[in-house]
């Protein structure tokens, strides 16, 4: 990776690259694990909807792009709640995805890095994720970043 990396925040003008990344990535996670196999995955026309819902609620909903050398190569959508046992902010990241071609490179950990950041300086008292068992690569970048792995179930209606 080149030192042309940029990690921002995503802006309206991001939509089409952010779409076109969001349903690659649901692509790859429906096509390889059955947990999300179930859900309908929406079109291009409807992710940019969402896309364009999501940026309006800067207080809860943060997303964030990896730019490099002017390509938009990966992408992660946060989300901060006040948390009572945290007595504070708490960020969750929803989704960190970087494109194939860029994978092992070390935008994923750029990203991450920066929202570790993001979170310190926006006074958040902790920032959690989840992945799916499956998913080992991203357990390996996690525990390099100091993330403590804690067991929990995750439960989920779609409605």
């Amino acid at each position: 990776m080149s030192g042309g990396l940029t990690i921002r925040a995503c802006t309206e003008k991001d939509k089409s690259a952010f779409v076109r990344l969001n349903l690659a990535f649901m692509q790859e996670v429906m096509a390889s694990i059955p947990f999300w196999a179930g859900l309908n995955q929406p079109s291009a026309e409807e992710m940019g909807r969402i896309f364009l819902e999501a940026i309006t609620m800067p207080e809860n909903i943060q997303i964030f792009i990896a730019e490099l050398n002017g390509e938009i190569v990966g992408y992660a959508n946060t989300w901060t709640v006040y948390s009572i046992w945290s007595g504070g902010k708490a960020m969750t990241v929803d989704d960190l995805y970087v494109s194939s071609l860029y994978r092992k490179s070390g935008v994923g950990e750029k990203i991450m890095e920066y929202l570790i950041c993001y979170a310190e300086t926006h006074s958040c008292k902790r920032i959690q994720l989840h992945a799916e068992p499956e998913n080992h690569k991203a357990h390996g970048l996690y525990k390099k970043l100091k993330f403590k792995e804690e067991e929990m179930v995750f439960f989920m209606k779609p409605l």
